[in-house]
C-alpha cells in the first residue's frame, strides 16, 4: 500500500543516525524526514476525500466539550482514522504551579515571559486557535489556515492565557508567542519544528472503541469487524514509532499527549441500537443490537495509537484539589480518564493532573470563557507547567535546557503519591505531577552541598556507570532515571495485546548499601490492579527507586547497567536524586579501656532497645536500624538504662545526647539535645529518667543521626560526640520527625493576588492548614498589611469552623482594606494557635502589586430629553463597562453603558462616569434588609435567577448560616438553561467553587430570623463569561437533614425584583421546585450583599460631564417645500401618521394636511418640531412624453408596468384617478431620481376609464389607463 511504504520510507531515514542524536538535535535529519512526511500527507488528501465521499464517511465531526474529529487517513483494517480532541487557576493549585508564580511560595517569578523561552512551546489541535481573544492577543501565530476551534482556544488558554479573567489565567500566562496547529499534518510539521520545540501540547488522539456519535444520536463501535476488542487500545502503531522516533533525533523535546476519554464511554445496553464497521468498512447497525460480547473499553488497557509511545509524556485526569495536594487520599480519578498499560505492559499514563472543571478561553467571542473536563484540560495544565521548569533551569544555567529525557525524569521523579498503594499504577501513573518539587529539585541541584542532583549521562555498551551519594535524611532516598530510547517494533495489524516488549535499550537502576540492594518500582502487566512491587523492570525506559527510611550520613551507591547489546551503541539518559547531600557522621574513638560502662537499654516513644548481652562491653552500637517517631515541638520522656560489662558497680557517670540536625556529620554545638549530669550510682545498673527536647528547625519526613555518648566521668563538660574516652559507650540511633499532633498555619493568601483590581473595600482570604494529626476548632490568626512599611491594617481573628487533620480551609477575614490601584502591599498572616508544635510554618507573607487603574473615561457626554430622560453617551473600549452616577462620590450608579438612560434629572445638570466601578453591589444588604421573617433552611436546589448582559465575576457574597453540615463544605453552582420538569431539574452548570463553612448564628441550629446574626462574607470569585440568564444556589452533598442551613426571606409584602444594575446585572427571582412560579416574589434566598468585579480594573476617577437640554427641532417652509432644522435623523408625520420613507432634511407634500418632523438625534432622544398647515397649490401638467411615460399593457386587468425616467430628484407621487376626479389609488416613492420600472398592481379597479397621474419636481404628467 502507497501509504506504509511512505511511512516506512521515513522511519529508515529516522533511524539512520548515529549514537550522538540522542544528545544533539537532528536538525537536517528531521526537516528532510519533515519534507518527506508533508509529500506523503499531501499525496494520500485526494484519495482520502474520494474514499471518504464513496463510503459516506464525514470529513469532520464536533463534539462536545468544544472538540472535533478530522478524518485524517485509514488504519490497516481499511477503516478511517479520525483523530479526535479530548479553572485553570486551580489546575495550578493542583499541581503546584502557582507556587512558582510571582507571589508563589518558592519564592520564584517564572512566567514563561523571558526570551529564552519563546516559541519554544507548541500546540497541536483539532483547529484554529482564536488569536484575538483578549488572553492571547498578539501571542499566538496559527500555522494552519483552518476554523476557529473552541477546544484548541480552551486548550491555548491552559497553556498560557494572561489572566485577564483570572479564573482562567494559563500556566506560562506571560509566555510571549507560540505557534498552534491543527492535527490534520501534525506528523511533518512536528519533524519540522522539532529542532527548535522544548515541549508541545497534543490534546488528541486516535477514534477506538466505542463512541457516541453526536451528530447522528448513536453508539458507534470502531474497532475491526471481525473483533470485539478495539486492538488500537494499548498498541505500538507505526505513528507510535513515529514519534518516538522525533523524540530520539530530538533530544530535547518533549511531547505532552493526553491520554483519552475513554472509560466513560462503554456503549449502549446490551441488545440496544448500536452500530460498527462492515467487512466493506461501511458503518453499519448492527442487526440485534449490541452483542454481549463486545468489550465497554470501561477498565484498563484503553490507551490508544500515540498515548503508547515510550518517549512522550501521557497525562491522565483527576479532579481538582484546590487547596493543593497533602496526601494520596486528596487525588481523586475522574470518570473517564483512560487507564493503560500498554500492550507490552508498559505504565501509562506517566502522570495525572487536574482535568475537571477547567474554565479556560473559547473561540466563540473575544472575552468568551468555558469550563471543559477531559484528558484534553489536564495535559496543557502539565504542558505549560513544564515549560516554566525549562524557563528556571535556562536561568540557573544560562543558555543550557534539559534533555527531554530529563524534563520526563523530573516530572516522574517529583510526582506526589497517588492510588490505592504505594509506588505506580496503570491508573495514575507515577502519581500526580508537582511542579513546586520539580522546581526545588533544579534549585537543590544548583547548591552547594547539593541537596538534590540532576546529572545526564550517556551508558556505553558493556560499562557500568556508579555514582556514590551520602544521605541527608532529609526524606526518602529517591533515585530516578530516563532516556529517550530509539524506536520499537511495530505490532502487527491483527494484533490483539501483543505483549512483546518495544524497550530497545534496556538500562537497569540499582542502589546498594553495605549487603543492601534496592531495585526498582515494578507492575505486573497479568495483574493489572495488583500493588506495585520492586525488582527487574524489563519494560519502562523509565526507572525508580525509593528507600524510605535511608540512614542520614551513610553512602548509597547508585549503579546503572544494561542488558544485552545497545543497539546503538551507548544510550544518554538522565539522572535524578533526592534525599542526599549528606556528609558521613564523624566515627567516635573507641574507649582505650574495654571494660567499664555500658548501655543496656534505651526507651524513647516507640523505641525500646535492649541490649541482647549485657555482660559484654560493644563500646560502640550502630543502631540506626531501630526508629524513634517523634513530633516536632515535643518534649519525650526517655528512659536511659546502664550497666557494666563485668557486673560491677558503676563509678562515676555522665551522657551527652546529640542529634545530627543539619547532616554535616560534626553534630556541632548547637545540636546537643541533653546532658545527664555525673552521678555515682554505687550499683550495678542505673537508670536515668528524663525529658529529651527535639532540636528546633526539624522539618516533618526528616531522619537524624541521633547519638548518646556515656562515659565513666565525673565531669560531663568533657563528653563530646566525636572524640574518645577512657571508658563508656557510644550508641546511634535514628530520629524520625513524623507529622505533628499539632500543628496549623496560613500556608497562602488566597485573596487580594499579584495584579488584582482594586475594588473597594477588599478582604483577605487565607488558607488556613491543618497539617497535624488532630481537629483543630477557632484557630487564631493575626492579619497586617502595610503599605511602604506603614500599617493599613492590623487585625487579629480565629477561623469559627473545624480544620480536620491533613486538610485545609479558606477563611474570608472580615475585616477589609481599601487597596490604591498601582500599590505595592505586603500582606502577613499567621496562625497564633496554643501549643502549636512547629511555628516555622505558621506565617506567611506576599507582596502584592495591584493593577495599574484603567483610564478615565473619554468622548463622555449627557443629554436631557423632553426635560424628563437624561440620554448618556461615551468613547467605548473593548471588555469596559461604564457607570454614570448622580454625584461624585455616589456609590450606587443610576445608569450603565456607553450608550444608555436614566430618569434622574440633577438639579445642576452634572453627571459622573467611571469605567468598571469598584464596589458595585447587588442585592439586599443584610438579612433584615428585607424583612425579619425567614428561615435556616437547606436551601439544595432553590435557585436565584439574573441577567447580565457583560461577562463579570461574583467576586463575595454574605451568608447567614446557622447549622454546618457534615462536611462543613458547600458548593457555589452558577448554571444556565435552568428547568424544572417532574420535580427533576435540568441545568447547564457554569461555574463552581467550594466553600468552607460555619455557623454565624448565634445559637448554631436554630431555624429562626435572630438579629444577633451577622452574617460572614464569603469569597467565591465566580466567573459568569457567558452572558444570559443564569442561576446561582448552593450545592451540597448532604440530604436535608444533616445540610448546611441558610437564612432566605419569606412572605415578603413587595416584589424585590427586579434588583441590580438594569445593564450589567439583575436578579430577577428565584426557583424552588416546591412552590409555584407565581410565588417567586415573596421569596429572596441566601445570598446577600453580592459584590461584582469586571474584566478589566476601575477607572482611576470619574468623569464630570454636564448635560445639555436637546433642542427641540423647527420646521419651514421654502420654495413650496417643508425644510427641517435638522440635517439627520428626521421623519416625516402628516398630522400623526408616518410618511413612510420621508427621512430627508426636506420634504415636498403631494396633499394639503399638518406637517411636522420627529427627529431622533445621535443620543436617541425623539424630538417633535412645531407643526405647519400646508396646502398644496396647482401643479402644471406636462406631456408625459417629456419624462418617456409609457404603461405596458394598456388596457389591462388593472395589473401593468410603469416605465418613465426622470432626472432631478425629488419626491414622486404616483395616483390613479376614476372619472370623477378621485383617487382609486395612490403609492409615494421620496426623492426619487432616474428610471422607473415597476409593476403597478391595481386589479381591484372595476372596468372603466381612469387617468394615471405622474407627479414630481412640482410638474404633474397625466396618461389614459382602461381597465376591463
Amino acid at each position: 500500500m502507497p501509504r506504509n511504504k511512505f511511512t516506512l520510507l521515513v522511519i529508515v531515514l529516522l533511524t539512520s543516525g548515529q549514537a550522538f542524536s540522542q544528545t544533539r538535535t537532528q536538525t537536517d535529519l528531521l526537516q528532510k524526514a519533515g519534507e518527506q512526511q508533508a509529500a506523503k500527507e499531501r499525496s494520500g488528501y485526494d484519495r482520502l476525500q474520494k474514499l471518504a465521499a464513496q463510503k459516506n464517511w464525514p470529513v469532520s465531526v464536533s463534539r462536545k466539550n468544544g472538540g472535533i474529529a478530522l478524518l485524517t487517513g485509514t488504519d490497516r483494517y481499511g477503516n478511517p482514522v479520525y483523530l479526535t480532541t479530548e479553572s485553570n487557576q486551580v489546575a495550578a493549585a493542583t499541581i503546584g504551579t502557582n507556587k512558582l508564580w510571582e507571589g508563589g511560595s518558592l519564592g520564584l517569578t517564572l512566567s514563561g515571559n523571558s526570551n529564552a523561552v519563546k516559541n519554544k512551546m507548541g500546540l497541536w489541535d483539532g483547529g484554529k486557535v482564536l488569536a484575538t481573544h483578549v488572553e492571547l492577543a498578539g501571542r499566538i501565530t496559527n500555522i494552519d489556515n483552518t476554523a476557529n476551534s473552541d477546544h484548541a482556544t480552551h486548550v491555548a488558554g491552559t497553556m498560557m492565557a494572561k489572566g485577564e479573567n483570572p479564573a482562567a489565567k494559563g500556566m506560562a500566562y506571560k509566555m510571549q508567542s507560540m505557534n498552534a496547529y491543527d492535527f490534520n499534518n501534525h506528523i511533518s510539521e512536528m519533524l519540522n519544528a522539532a529542532t527548535t520545540l522544548l515541549v508541545s501540547n497534543h490534546s488528541y488522539g486516535e477514534r477506538a472503541g466505542w463512541e457516541y456519535n453526536e451528530t447522528q444520536s448513536r453508539w458507534e463501535f470502531w474497532g475491526p469487524f471481525n473483533q470485539n476488542e478495539d486492538p488500537r487500545f494499548g498498541m505500538y502503531t507505526d505513528e507510535t514509532q513515529m514519534w518516538d522516533s522525533i523524540a530520539y533525533n530530538a533530544p530535547y523535546y518533549l511531547i505532552v499527549k493526553s491520554s483519552g476519554n475513554k472509560r466513560d464511554e462503554n456503549g449502549p445496553a446490551i441488545g440496544a441500537e448500536a452500530w460498527r464497521y462492515n467487512s466493506s468498512n461501511d458503518m453499519t447497525k448492527i442487526t440485534g443490537g449490541r452483542p454481549s460480547g463486545i468489550s465497554s473499553n470501561n477498565g484498563y488497557d484503553i490507551i490508544s495509537s500515540y498515548g503508547t509511545a515510550k518517549n512522550i509524556l501521557t497525562v491522565g485526569a483527576v479532579n481538582p484539589i484546590p487547596t493543593g495536594y497533602s496526601s494520596a487520599s486528596n487525588v481523586v480519578m475522574s470518570s473517564f480518564s483512560s487507564w493503560g498499560p500498554t500492550d507490552d505492559g508498559r505504565i501509562k499514563p506517566d502522570v495525572v493532573a487536574d482535568g475537571v472543571g477547567l474554565t479556560s478561553s473559547i473561540a466563540a467571542a473575544n472575552n468568551a470563557y468555558a469550563t471543559y473536563s477531559g484528558t484534553s484540560m489536564a495535559t496543557p495544565n502539565v504542558t505549560g507547567s513544564l515549560l516554566l521548569l525549562q524557563e528556571y533551569y535556562v536561568q540557573l544555567h544560562p543558555g543550557t535546557f534539559m534533555r527531554a529525557a530529563t524534563l520526563k525524569g523530573l516530572t516522574i521523579h517529583t510526582a506526589d503519591e497517588a492510588g490505592p498503594n504505594p509506588g505506580p499504577d496503570y491508573m495514575f501513573g507515577w502519581g500526580l505531577v508537582n511542579v513546586a518539587k520539580a522546581a526545588l529539585v533544579i534549585k537543590d541541584d544548583n547548591s552547594i552541598p547539593k541537596k538534590q542532583v540532576i546529572r545526564e549521562e550517556t551508558l556505553n555498551n558493556g560499562d557500568t556507570y556508579t555514582f556514590p551519594v551520602i544521605a541527608s535524611g532529609s526524606g526518602p532516598l529517591v533515585v530516578t532515571i530516563s532516556w529517550t530510547d530509539p524506536k520499537g517494533s511495530i505490532q502487527g495489524a491483527n494484533a490483539l495485546n501483543d505483549a512483546t516488549p518495544k524497550l530497545v535499550h534496556d538500562l537497569d537502576l540499582r542502589v546498594t548499601q553495605a549487603t543492601n540492594t534496592f531495585s526498582p518500582w515494578i507492575l505486573n502487566p497479568t495483574n493489572r490492579p495488583a500493588a506495585a512491587t520492586t525488582g527487574d523492570n524489563k519494560l519502562d525506559n523509565v526507572e525508580k527507586i525509593e528507600i524510605a527510611n535511608p540512614v542520614p550520613g551513610q553512602t548509597y551507591t547508585i549503579k546503572v547497567t544494561h542488558k544485552g547489546t545497545l543497539e546503538r551503541g551507548s544510550q544518554a539518559f538522565s539522572l535524578i536524586v533526592s534525599g542526599v547531600g549528606g556528609t558521613a557522621a564523624c566515627a567516635t574513638s573507641a574507649p582505650s579501656d574495654a571494660n567499664g560502662a555500658r548501655i543496656n537499654a534505651i526507651k524513647i516513644s516507640n523505641l525500646n532497645f535492649t541490649a541482647s548481652n549485657t555482660s559484654a562491653c560493644t563500646q560502640y552500637v550502630n543502631n540506626t536500624s531501630s526508629i524513634a517517631s517523634v513530633e516536632t515541638g515535643t518534649t519525650y520522656p526517655t528512659t536511659l538504662t546502664v550497666g557494666t560489662c563485668g557486673g560491677e558497680n558503676l563509678p562515676a557517670i555522665a551522657f551527652k545526647v546529640f542529634a545530627d540536625v543539619n547532616s554535616n556529620g560534626t553534630f556541632d554545638a548547637s545540636e546537643l539535645l541533653y546532658t545527664g549530669n555525673a552521678v555515682t550510682p554505687g550499683t550495678p545498673t542505673h537508670t536515668f529518667n528524663f525529658s529529651l527536647p527535639l532540636p528546633s528547625g526539624i522539618t516533618t519526613g526528616q531522619s537524624i543521626l541521633t547519638r548518646i555518648v556515656l562515659s565513666e566521668t565525673s565531669n560531663a563538660a568533657g563528653i563530646t560526640a566525636c572524640t574518645g574516652y577512657t571508658k563508656g559507650e557510644t550508641h546511634d540511633f535514628i530520629l524520625k520527625v513524623i507529622t505533628p499532633s499539632k500543628e496549623v498555619g496560613v500556608s497562602e493568601i488566597i485573596s487580594p493576588f499579584d495584579d488584582d483590581c482594586a475594588t473597594g473595600p477588599q478582604h483577605v482570604s487565607i488558607r488556613i492548614r491543618n497539617t497535624g494529626t488532630q481537629d483543630q476548632s477557632n484557630v487564631p490568626f493575626t492579619l497586617k498589611i502595610t503599605k511602604g512599611g506603614v500599617a493599613v491594617l492590623n487585625t487579629t481573628g480565629s477561623f469559627p469552623g473545624v480544620v480536620k487533620p491533613e486538610s485545609d480551609v479558606v477563611y474570608t477575614v472580615q475585616t477589609p482594606f481599601t487597596p490604591e490601584a498601582g500599590a505595592t502591599y505586603e500582606i502577613e498572616a499567621a496562625t497564633t494557635l496554643a501549643n502549636d508544635q512547629d511555628a516555622s510554618n505558621n506565617k506567611t507573607v506576599a507582596t502584592i502589586n495591584m493593577a495599574q487603574a484603567s483610564t478615565n473615561p473619554t468622548g463622555a457626554q449627557a443629554e436631557i430629553c423632553n426635560s424628563n430622560i437624561v440620554n448618556f453617551k461615551t468613547t467605548n473600549s473593548a471588555n469596559d463597562l461604564y457607570f454614570w452616577y448622580d454625584a461624585s462620590n455616589a456609590t450606587t450608579p443610576i445608569a450603565a453603558g456607553s450608550k444608555t438612560t436614566s430618569n434622574v434629572i440633577t438639579a445642576g445638570k452634572k453627571y459622573f462616569v467611571e469605567k468598571n466601578s469598584a464596589n458595585i453591589k447587588v442585592g439586599p444588604a443584610t438579612n433584615g434588609t428585607l424583612n425579619t421573617t425567614g428561615a435556616y433552611r437547606p436551601n439544595n436546589l432553590y435557585w436565584m435567577t439574573f441577567t447580565n448582559t457583560a461577562p463579570v465575576m461574583i467576586e463575595s457574597v454574605k451568608l447567614y448560616i446557622s447549622k454546618v453540615n457534615t462536611s462543613r463544605k458547600v458548593s457555589v453552582l452558577i448554571g444556565k438553561n435552568l428547568k424544572y420538569e417532574n420535580d427533576q431539574l435540568s441545568v447547564t452548570p457554569e461555574a463552581i467553587t467550594e466553600i468552607d463553612v460555619y455557623s454565624t448564628h448565634p445559637t448554631p441550629g436554630s431555624t429562626t430570623y435572630s438579629a444577633s446574626d451577622n452574617g460572614a462574607v464569603f469569597q467565591v470569585n465566580l466567573p459568569v463569561t457567558t452572558t444570559g440568564t443564569h442561576g446561582i444556589m448552593i450545592y451540597q452533598e448532604e440530604d436535608n437533614a444533616n445540610a448546611a442551613t441558610f437564612f432566605g426571606n419569606t412572605n415578603l409584602t413587595t416584589n424585590p425584583y427586579p434588583t441590580g444594575v438594569n445593564g450589567v446585572f439583575t436578579l430577577t427571582g428565584n426557583i424552588n421546585s416546591q412552590l409555584p412560579s407565581n410565588d417567586a416574589a415573596k421569596f429572596y434566598y441566601v445570598f446577600y450583599d453580592m459584590k461584582l468585579r469586571f474584566i478589566n480594573c476601575a477607572s482611576a476617577g470619574r468623569t464630570e460631564v454636564t448635560a445639555t437640554e436637546a433642542a427641540a427641532p423647527t420646521i419651514s417652509v421654502s420654495n413650496n417645500k417643508l425644510v427641517s432644522s435638522a440635517a439627520t435623523g428626521n421623519q416625516w408625520y402628516n398630522g400623526n401618521a408616518i410618511i413612510v420613507g420621508a427621512t430627508d432634511k426636506d420634504y415636498t407634500p403631494n396633499t394639503s394636511g399638518k406637517y411636522k418632523v420627529i427627529v431622533t438625534n445621535s443620543f436617541g432622544c425623539a424630538l417633535t418640531s412645531n407643526e405647519i398647515d400646508f396646502v398644496v397649490t396647482s401643479i402644471p401638467n406636462i406631456d408625459p412624453s417629456a419624462i418617456g411615460l409609457r404603461v405596458l399593457p394598456n388596457p389591462s386587468s388593472g395589473r401593468f408596468v410603469t416605465d418613465f425616467t426622470v432626472t432631478r430628484k425629488a419626491d414622486l407621487n404616483i395616483t390613479i384617478l376614476n372619472t370623477l376626479g378621485q383617487k382609486v389609488f395612490e403609492n409615494n416613492y421620496p426623492g426619487f431620481v432616474g428610471r422607473f420600472n415597476k409593476t403597478i398592481e391595481a386589479s381591484h379597479l372595476t372596468t372603466g376609464v381612469y387617468m394615471l397621474r405622474i407627479q414630481h419636481d412640482n410638474k404633474s404628467y397625466l396618461t389614459k389607463l382602461l381597465i376591463r
